[in-house]
């Protein structure tokens, strides 16, 4: 009888206010991978403020561990966090403890968007690099985006926030304006360019502007499913989903 088990089971955790991981990471699938996915428990609110942004990354933070409850039935061979604002508002030492709790609970490797996109990174490119960033916050979130690829040892020419008024809001941003900002932040000078924000649309757009502009466009959903993917020795080729996934 021919073994019907998954090549892999990945879990998907995104806050409940994100309608774009579950679509975005579905479409990432290669064949024999299934994904279960969890929702935290955040509230959506107004954010017009850092302090607004800190509130949000608290109560996703807190959400966490009920989510990642609620995969552990089903046995996830490898976990995905797609959430962003912890991780850069509590990157560092403070975003790998909270990696390295979500993996001692759910028993499995977990992927956060800090280890990826710096994997990817190294994957494409082999040394450091100039690029631009797209995100969706405010300043405290840029700044805290900013210094996560500085710490990498690369440089950060340009940034365009979008300033999303809120945890749901980013999945609203009119597509006019992330492609006009996407090509605003395009030059001679940049290498890549690199959103971040698992809430926005941007999966298919990166693969647009990609073949726009002839400069790599990694998109956080899209990095996230490829790191996954790759730790645990799944290394198809797919090129329709950009260029890192040639690596």
């Amino acid at each position: 009888m021919q073994d019907e088990r998954p090549r892999l089971l990945m879990g998907v955790v995104a806050p409940a206010t994100n309608i774009t991981v579950q679509t975005e990471m579905e479409a990432l699938r290669p064949a024999g991978v299934i994904n279960a996915h969890a929702r935290i428990p955040n509230p959506d609110r107004s954010v017009t403020s850092d302090a607004d942004t800190l509130a949000v990354r608290d109560s996703m933070v807190k959400g966490l561990n009920a989510a990642l409850d609620t995969l552990a039935p089903a046995g996830p061979g490898h976990v995905v966090l797609g959430v962003m604002v912890e991780n850069f508002v509590g990157g560092g030492a403070a975003g790998q403890r909270l990696v390295a709790d979500c993996a001692a609970r759910i028993g499995c490797r977990v992927t956060d968007y800090t280890s990826a996109i710096v994997a990817a990174l190294d994957v494409m490119f082999g040394r450091k690099i100039r690029l631009s960033l797209l995100t969706p916050f405010m300043p405290v979130g840029d700044a805290a985006a900013r210094a996560l690829f500085e710490n990498a040892g690369h440089e950060v020419v340009r940034l365009i926030s979008l300033k999303a008024p809120g945890p749901a809001a980013i999945a609203r941003i009119p597509r006019d304006r992330i492609v006009q900002s996407v090509r605003d932040l395009a030059g001679p000078e940049v290498d890549a360019i690199v959103q971040v924000g698992t809430n926005a649309t941007f999966r298919t757009l990166a693969c647009e502007m990609e073949a726009e502009l002839g400069t790599p466009v990694l998109a956080a959903n899209s990095v996230l499913y490829w790191r996954a993917l790759r730790q645990e020795g799944i290394s198809d080729a797919m090129p329709q989903h950009g260029r890192l996934f040639t690596f």
